[in-house]
């Protein structure tokens, strides 16, 4: 075989893996089982004098126990994983491209996201602050997550390889879109606001939902299509 060929070949066979959505979602839920059991293990130990090295035993982070002269904090950042980085210089890192918009915070469909949450967090805080009530409480702790996955989704571009994150992120979005629709739909059969405003949020968390139900379906078609 040629050295033109071996070339070539070892081209296709380092060729990085293009993720679609349903395997950065599996990343996602991994992600998230990790930070679950991270969180009970900080609280379970939270005052013990070893606490780092029983936590970082549990949590399989094995490579970190070798090294005595790690401190405390090193092996915590072994663990977080952000789920989004702010700057052009990282987007230029990466190749990302803009398409219509430079940055989420002018994609309407996160203004719109945004606004409404803002608007939603200040009436509950002003008429709910001591009213325990589970669909209040529903409504208030998914309502601010649609418009933070949607920024979320819009940092790893659109380019083929990345945008199964994208896709990924904003499902999740949608999905706590649904919950808030629920969570509406019970304050108003209990009559916790008044009718009239009841409906505006009903109406504005319902376009929400249905706006990022159709973004969703143009991702995965600029996915299927290969565009970037």
């Amino acid at each position: 075989m040629s050295e033109e060929g071996r070339d070539f070949g070892d081209e296709e066979e380092n060729e990085p893996e293009i993720w679609d959505e349903h395997q950065w979602e599996e990343f996602f839920r991994e992600s998230d089982k990790r930070t679950d059991k991270y969180i009970l293990l900080l609280e379970q130990y939270m005052d013990h004098p070893d606490r780092d090295r029983i936590i970082a035993e549990q949590m399989g982070w094995t490579h970190l126990l070798d090294d005595e002269d790690d401190e405390s904090e090193n092996w915590a950042d072994e663990f977080i994983i952000e789920e989004y980085e702010e700057g052009e210089a990282w987007k230029r890192l990466t190749g990302y491209e803009p398409t219509d918009f430079d940055q989420f915070e002018d994609l309407p469909l996160y203004q719109k996201a945004h606004d409404f949450a803002v608007d939603a967090k200040k009436m509950l805080n002003k008429d709910f602050t001591e009213r325990n009530d589970e669909s209040i409480q529903t409504f208030s702790r998914f309502v601010t997550i649609p418009p933070a996955k949607i920024a979320g989704g819009f940092s790893f571009g659109f380019d083929r390889d990345s945008i199964g994150g994208n896709i990924a992120n904003c499902k999740r979005g949608l999905n706590a879109a649904n919950k808030v629709l629920d969570a509406l739909y019970e304050i108003g059969e209990k009559e916790l606001l008044e009718r009239e405003l009841y409906l505006d949020y009903y109406s504005r968390a319902k376009e929400v939902r249905d706006e990022l139900a159709i973004y969703i379906v143009e991702l995965r078609e600029r996915f299927r299509r290969g565009i970037s």
